[in-house]
């Protein structure tokens, strides 16, 4: 199973970016985004949607899911679990609560 580290830099790979661009273009710093890239560190939802968004795909792409049966639940569901939900802010889990009932 790939890492969405690996996700990402397969998507960059394809592409023709790099992680200088994504950094620039999402204000990620870079010392950031190696660890993201690494697997050192799991990125937070808000981060992957920016990632995603500056890659042009979808943050299920991201995590490795075909969009096909993409349900905003399953890409929030996964998203958590990726992230372990026990290490998510009140914030961030507000903010999947918002997604899911499309508030």
């Amino acid at each position: 199973m790939n890492t969405v580290g690996e996700k990402i830099k397969e998507i960059l790979k394809k592409t023709g970016r790099t992680q200088v661009d994504i950094c620039e273009s999402t204000g990620i710093k870079p010392a950031a985004m190696s660890k993201y890239l690494s697997g050192e560190k799991m990125p937070r939802t808000e981060i992957l949607m920016k990632i995603a968004g500056a890659l042009n795909v979808s943050l299920y792409t991201l995590l490795g899911k075909d969009n096909s049966d993409a349900s905003t639940f399953e890409i929030c569901k996964s998203a958590l679990l990726a992230r372990s939900g026990n290490q998510l802010t009140e914030e961030e889990k507000k903010e999947l609560i918002r997604l899911i009932i499309g508030d």
